[in-house]
């Protein structure tokens, strides 16, 4: 009797392929959210750069206020998220090590100034998320 039971269900192949439906579909799915969530990290990774890049070019071509270069970044990031830090800061250096900006080198020649902007961001995600750091310097005579 046990024989015949077994036997019957042995051959039945009936509801196979939804059996194997149902347990490969979580997976795919999991790995679709997990596409979808490192493309949308690296797009806003993407937006975070090309605003500190404006940023950067509004030193490049002459601007000295560093409220007006914090602006231009937060104006140009388009996805931004909550939490965003934006420091603009100008800083001096002689021979290569920091030195105040209001006093000459010990060459008596004029520091270099440079304009800095560091931006941080945390990106938060589906199934992954992390804060993320960029800073981008550029030298003004």
């Amino acid at each position: 009797m046990i024989r015949q039971f077994t036997n019957r269900f042995g051959r039945a192949f009936e509801g196979v392929s939804a059996v194997e439906f149902a347990l490969v579909v979580p997976i795919l799915l999991i790995a679709l959210l997990g596409v979808v969530d490192i493309g949308r990290v690296v797009y806003q990774r993407a937006d975070m750069e090309a605003a500190l890049r404006a940023g950067t070019q509004y030193f490049m071509n002459g601007g000295d206020d560093l409220a007006k270069a914090e602006q231009v970044v937060n104006e140009s990031w388009t996805t931004k998220p909550q939490g965003v830090s934006v420091v603009a800061q100008t800083f001096c250096q002689c021979g290569g090590s920091d030195h105040a900006c209001n006093t000459s080198c010990s060459d008596n020649t004029n520091p270099a100034s440079y304009n800095s902007i560091s931006v941080s961001a945390s990106f938060p995600g589906i199934l992954m998320g992390g804060s993320y750091a960029a800073q981008q310097s550029v030298r003004v005579r």
